[in-house]
């Protein structure tokens, strides 16, 4: 491979000789590339199974294809590679999560009995007067509502498994490319109740307003609310890539453990005090990617659906005009930790993403056991806290190994989740200690406990990121800091920062599986 054109130490440097030495695995034959269609197939046989009802052979056909899912991801997993998405740590991360997705839907959950989506369908002229009840699809529930979005009469229904292979086929890919379902039946907790005017039209009843917030019902407040956490995260994650990239940690040099920078460099004498400013720049670095990346949802979707209202209705049956359909991704820092500690912190804080795929793995756990025992509290409390936590430190410790580099998985990503599950039991066991201080008191306590946990065991899953090489990735276009040339060589300025190669074409030889699209 060619030698970098920047000069040794840049941060330039260091990117050109990770692309490059990853290259040279691939081409070597010590590693395989990521193939388009390794990461697209997993998504697709999971619609395919769920295209199939029960009673047409789906309680066969559905395990059939988790299994191909399954061998799918693992070879995902053993054997191939990628750069693209934190130095390849999604392309661990995709598949992990995807099995338990999948799984979730084929084999935890039965879709077809429980599952409900809330749909909008217009009153024909004849039936959208004060009386007038529109004729809708079979067995789906009719109310009437008046979009305040689009100001055109249109009823909300609750829609199960559709009964017409078109709409099954929209309603399917609604269900597996949704995470948290906002507009299901099974909308996780942490979302907080649907609005009382969606509520009563959906139970038939007579309509109420929304008078307290006007964001519930009006789109136009929620993209300026979005854009503005969107433009936030940007600036901010800008500038912790910037802190980032002068600090050798941060670009893989763990060990030996370098100084941090001017100013930060008068930390050294204080090794505490460098794991903390340490932590609280990882910490911030992925609130910040987190917040970036799901601002995408409301801004593409919920703009679509002002821009082009036809449109909108025609990619789906979803009411993307609603904007109660985009919750924020982060619930109240504050109030969590203060209220609620380490468990408030992961469980109504930080974003909750996995949160249905982890407690419906649980709640199928539990029905192995006996009833006597799954329905004593602290035994379901105590699996629910243990399978979550280590779900999640299976997902992020998959994407710690598919990165080509020396990374840490169990003892760095999967420790650490493994860590905050023991915090939480521990919080609910010395908790009632306080129960008796004033409010004040029990407040300060609970973020105490969280706080100092999370830094206690945030250097496990920080070590595992920079070693990984996670913060190389450039997951902005445009630098304003490094445009403007502040705090870098000047070998490290500009303004454009993506570029190079990230698809192209593939052909390994061994067959037509080894052929494609391929993901850089």
């Amino acid at each position: 491979m060619a030698a970098s054109p920047h000069p040794p130490g840049s941060y330039r440097h260091l990117v050109d000789e990770n692309r490059a030495r990853f290259e040279s695995f691939i081409q070597n034959g010590e590693l395989k590339p990521v193939l388009l269609w390794n990461l697209l197939v997993p998504f697709l046989l999971p619609v395919i199974a769920l295209l199939v009802p029960h009673e047409k052979g789906a309680r066969y056909f559905r395990p059939l294809l988790m299994a191909c899912i399954i061998g799918l991801s693992v070879d995902i997993l053993c054997h191939r590679r990628m750069l693209l998405g934190g130095n390849g740590y999604m392309g661990g991360l995709i598949p992990a999560w995807g099995c338990i997705w999948s799984a979730t839907l084929l084999i935890f959950r039965n879709v077809d009995r429980d599952f409900q989506r809330i749909e909008c369908r217009s009153l024909p002229p004849a039936t959208a007067g004060p009386n007038g009840d529109a004729a809708l699809n079979g067995h789906a529930r009719k109310t009437r509502c008046k979009d305040t979005t689009l100001q055109r009469s249109e009823t909300l229904i609750w829609q199960p498994y559709p009964q017409t292979l078109t709409h099954r086929l929209n309603w399917v890919l609604g269900l597996v490319a949704n995470m948290r379902g906002p507009e299901w039946n099974w909308r996780i907790s942490s979302l907080g109740a649907l609005p009382p005017s969606v509520q009563s039209q959906l139970n038939h009843k007579h309509n109420t307003k929304d008078n307290a917030n006007p964001e519930i019902n009006n789109m136009w407040f929620r993209l300026r609310a979005v854009f503005s956490t969107w433009l936030k995260s940007y600036l901010l994650l800008d500038l912790i890539k910037l802190l980032m990239i002068r600090d050798q940690y941060f670009m893989g040099a763990v060990y030996p453990t370098p100084d941090p920078p001017f100013p930060f460099h008068h930390l050294t004498p204080y090794p505490a005090l460098v794991h903390v400013y340490r932590c609280l720049i990882t910490g911030t670095g992925v609130l910040a990617a987190l917040q970036y990346v799901c601002s995408f949802n409301p801004l593409l979707f919920g703009g679509l659906s002002l821009a082009f209202p036809n449109a909108a209705r025609t990619l789906t049956s979803a009411p993307l005009s609603a904007a109660w359909l985009y919750p924020p991704t982060f619930g109240p820092f504050l109030t969590s930790i203060l209220d609620d500690s380490l468990a408030g912190c992961w469980s109504q804080w930080w974003h909750q993403l996995f949160r249905f795929g982890f407690t419906s793995t649980a709640h199928w756990l539990l029905s192995f056991i006996p009833s006597r025992l799954s329905n004593t509290r602290t035994i379901r409390r105590s699996l629910t806290v243990l399978v979550a936590f280590a779900l999640s430190g299976f997902v992020h410790a998959s994407g710690s190994y598919v990165q080509y580099r020396d990374t840490i998985p169990i003892t760095g990503a999967f420790r650490f989740f493994m860590l905050q599950a023991v915090g939480v039991l521990i919080q609910e066991i010395i908790s009632p200690s306080w129960s008796r201080l004033p409010k004040s008191m029990r407040r300060i306590c609970n973020a105490v406990f969280a706080l100092g946990w999370l830094l206690l065991t945030g250097g496990f899953i920080m070590e595992d990121f920079s070693m990984g090489g996670l913060w190389l990735t450039e997951p902005l276009p445009v630098s304003v800091f490094r445009g403007l040339g502040i705090g870098v060589l000047p070998t490290d300025m500009g303004w454009w920062w993506w570029g190079g190669t990230w698809f192209g074409s593939w052909d390994g030889g061994e067959g037509f599986w080894d052929r494609g699209v391929r993901v850089y």
